[in-house]
């Protein structure tokens, strides 16, 4: 009987081994992954995944302790097939509570032999919606708009695109004369301030007037959030009359895993032709220290956009913003009293859909 057993063994055993060496496996980054890499001589991405190895045990302490400490820390996803690895992806906190995280774009270090590359997307962006983080209620992603295998998969998992966004690059950007002997003119006009907790509700609401009120729910952010993001890079533009200061535009540092380098302009809903002194002047000061900072508006904004075009910005590329919530729509129906303002009630209108980008 046991001569019998071990012969059944022996017979399957390739089998199983062949079988091993074909499936794909996707979970958390572990340390025998690096291994992988390691034989491969693939060093540069070898120290980033060290990191991220490490973020990745800091992430678990403060899903651990969530009521304690806020959440920051990303995660970092991998697949395999049998002892390659073959791709990553990152998941990141959006918010302090950690109910809306982020979801970078995928990473691809070897090409699979048994399986398509699709394929391994698609584990890996499912696998990354299953993860056992506390108070997880949305996803987002910001995905180039010709990226057609990876929006496929996405539509497939049920996202939804919310905004259109363009990418500019300020390497070749030229501050017009005119501009800028308008804007010393002018310099008493505006602050250009970094920001605190006093002013940070000042951008938090700037950002708001720009989001549909379902963005808004999904992103669930919180003034508190935006001091969070980088002190040296968001800031907030005042403009100052002799009656009051008004805060018109600001700069937010993306929290997005793939646009650490990438800053979004945002304003009030209303155009003020005098950002057209103080803007150029502004980006042009940010960039000049860094060179390889991307600079995003929304591309329904033809006036950023021709202000961009102006001073020399390069277009270089649109993505589209991504959501999957499982947050219950609100179906009920709205009452409005009878002193209810304008600006409330268009809040509670559901925006239309965007379609998604077709593959």
């Amino acid at each position: 009987m046991q001569v019998a057993q071990r012969k059944l063994t022996r017979a399957l055993f390739p089998l199983l081994t062949e079988k091993s060496k074909k499936a794909i496996s996707v979970g958390y980054l572990r340390i025998h992954h690096l291994y992988y890499l390691g034989r491969k001589r693939h060093l540069d991405p070898l120290r980033k995944l060290h990191l991220l190895l490490l973020r990745g045990w800091i992430a678990k302490i403060e899903s651990t302790f969530s009521h304690l400490v806020s959440k920051k820390q990303p995660v970092c996803l991998v697949a395999t097939e049998g002892n390659s690895l073959i791709a990553s992806i990152l998941i990141k906190p959006n918010n302090r509570r950690g109910t809306c995280w982020s979801i970078s774009f995928p990473k691809i270090y070897n090409k699979p032999e048994y399986n398509t590359l699709r394929e391994i997307k698609l584990r890996l962006l499912k696998y990354s919606l299953d993860v056992k983080m506390c108070n997880i209620n949305s996803w987002i992603l910001k995905y180039p708009i010709d990226s057609t295998e990876e929006l496929s998969i996405l539509r497939e998992l049920g996202f939804q695109p919310q905004e259109f966004i363009t990418v500019w690059s300020p390497n070749e950007i030229n501050l017009n004369e005119t501009h800028s002997s308008n804007f010393n003119e002018k310099r008493f006009s505006f602050t250009w301030e970094q920001v605190n907790i006093d002013n940070s509700e000042d951008l938090w609401r700037i950002e708001n007037s720009g989001q549909s009120l379902q963005l808004r729910s999904i992103i669930d952010r919180k003034s508190s959030d935006i001091t969070q993001l980088s002190i040296k890079l968001t800031r907030i533009l005042y403009l100052h009359s002799l009656k009051k200061s008004v805060a018109v535009a600001g700069i937010i540092q993306q929290n997005f895993p793939d646009d650490i380098n990438t800053l979004k302009v945002i304003r009030n809903l209303a155009w003020d032709e005098r950002l057209k002194y103080a803007l150029p002047a502004i980006i042009k000061t940010i960039t000049t220290k860094d060179k390889s900072l991307t600079i995003e508006c929304d591309s329904k904004d033809d006036y950023l956009k021709n202000l961009f075009k102006f001073i020399g910005l390069e277009e270089i590329n649109q993505k589209v913003l991504l959501s999957k919530s499982n947050l219950q729509r609100n179906e009920k129906k709205f009452s409005f009293k009878k002193n209810t303002s304008l600006s409330t009630m268009l809040d509670t209108l559901n925006p239309p859909n965007i379609p998604i980008p077709s593959p």
